[in-house]
């Protein structure tokens, strides 16, 4: 008697959600893994697992069991950032994937630095150095640091970040050297070494592909992200899709996108590239082996009529993939619900909290919250309380709807 065939997905918070449909329309199984046994995905499966997304040798020890009951066409995640967890299982399920030791490179910040400098594409970098614990002892001052290093002058403002966390986590833009300390305590919360780079300005972007089996470009898509920088932090409030870089510009990220995954040995799957335009052209600020984590992947190119999570799925499980059709015209915007308050949530605002022209205007609402979380004031990405989605014919039209029904459901969020 054959194994009923199944998908393995890495992660099962909101973001999974949208992809368990597009393997349910495939007719597979869906086998879910996450360390949060309320995750949303995580309770939608066929086989529940509640397991860290980063738990390597966790899944290592569960993959034997799951190929004696499956045969597992593919594995996948979407938009979590746990590429060696998906490398492994991948790998110990013979099914096509990024070669582990490159999803490894991928996920720390520092190698991935480093690989480009050694390829020669320092042009796409801010200057940068990693900093190690005994060396911050002994040069507290991180300017002269970066002097000694003979790296650069390090005029302020430095971004101070660890080099294995996501979603701004750690993160601190330093604008007076009073600051230094406590933004690398910080971050050595998180990881050692740590990256201290050069504060760039300009305008910030997402950038995504996904490489088939030719090492062919099958999706690539740039949206616009919108932050806020108070109080040293990096807050994404959101995204507009597609971006309104002009065509030259787009070709030029095009370009550099393709470079970097060449250095970094990327050749097949997801590859996603957070980018700023300067004054002096396109520049990576981070990297990795997966698609976003902001909603554009699985929610606004839906939108605009283009399914890059399918294509992933196809990818993954082998099957030919289906073109990527023109995109629909007109625009689709991501706004972050930003908490105000401090509190435990004692209810979530539903539609009714929004008048009868915001309800018009939005497309979708995500909670990342539920009655007895705790809530603050966000002090990295992974802190929104959820994401409010629009669809309209023009740019700022998208983004301002979808901002003003996000700020009208934060402020509803009642706390005990």
């Amino acid at each position: 008697m054959s194994k009923p065939e199944a998908v393995l997905m890495i992660g099962g918070g909101a973001l999974a959600v949208p992809m368990l449909a597009h393997i349910r329309t495939l007719g597979f199984q869906s086998i879910v893994t996450d360390g949060n046994p309320h995750a949303p995905a995580l309770r939608q499966a066929d086989a529940p697992y509640v397991l860290s997304t980063v738990d390597i040798d966790g899944h290592r020890q569960l993959m034997p069991d799951l190929l004696r009951q499956w045969t597992i066409r593919g594995v996948v995640c979407s938009g979590h950032d746990v590429a060696p967890t998906v490398a492994v299982c991948a790998q110990m399920a013979g099914v096509s994937g990024i070669p582990v030791e490159v999803a490894q490179r991928t996920y720390d910040k520092a190698e991935v630095r480093h690989t480009l400098t050694m390829a020669a594409l320092d042009g796409y970098q801010p200057d940068y150095v990693t900093l190690y614990p005994e060396e911050w002892r002994e040069m507290p001052d991180l300017r002269r640091f970066c002097a000694a290093s003979g790296q650069w002058h390090a005029p302020y403002p430095l971004v101070i970040k660890p080099t294995q966390q996501r979603a701004s986590r750690g993160l601190t833009i330093v604008h007076h050297q009073k600051d230094e300390a406590s933004a690398v305590r910080k971050a050595f919360e998180y990881s050692a070494p740590i990256l201290i780079e050069q504060g760039l300005t300009g305008t910030e972007h997402s950038v995504e592909a996904i490489f088939g089996e030719h090492h062919e470009m099958l999706w690539f898509n740039i949206v616009d992200r919108m932050f806020t920088y108070d109080h040293g932090l990096a807050i994404e409030t959101g995204h507009v899709n597609p971006t309104a870089l002009s065509h030259g510009q787009q070709g030029t990220i095009r370009t550099m996108l393709r470079e970097a995954a060449e250095a970094l040995d990327i050749h097949w799957g997801p590859f996603k590239i957070d980018a700023m335009w300067t004054a002096d052209g396109p520049k990576i600020l981070e990297c990795t082996a997966r698609l976003s984590g902001g909603w554009d992947s699985q929610g606004t190119s839906p939108l605009r009529g283009r399914h890059p999570l399918r294509t992933l799925l196809h990818v993954a499980c082998g099957l030919p993939v289906e073109p990527i059709l023109m995109q629909a015209q007109g625009y689709a915007a991501c706004a972050a619900i930003l908490p105000q308050v401090t509190g435990i949530v004692s209810a979530v605002p539903q539609w009714n909290t929004l008048t009868p022209m915001m309800k018009a205007m939005v497309s979708d609402i995500i909670w990342a919250i539920k009655p007895g979380d705790r809530i603050a004031p966000a002090e990295h990405n992974g802190a929104r309380a959820g994401f409010v989605i629009t669809y309209t014919q023009t740019y700022a039209d998208a983004w301002q709807r979808a901002l003003a029904a996000a700020e009208a459901l934060a402020a509803a969020i009642e706390i005990e």
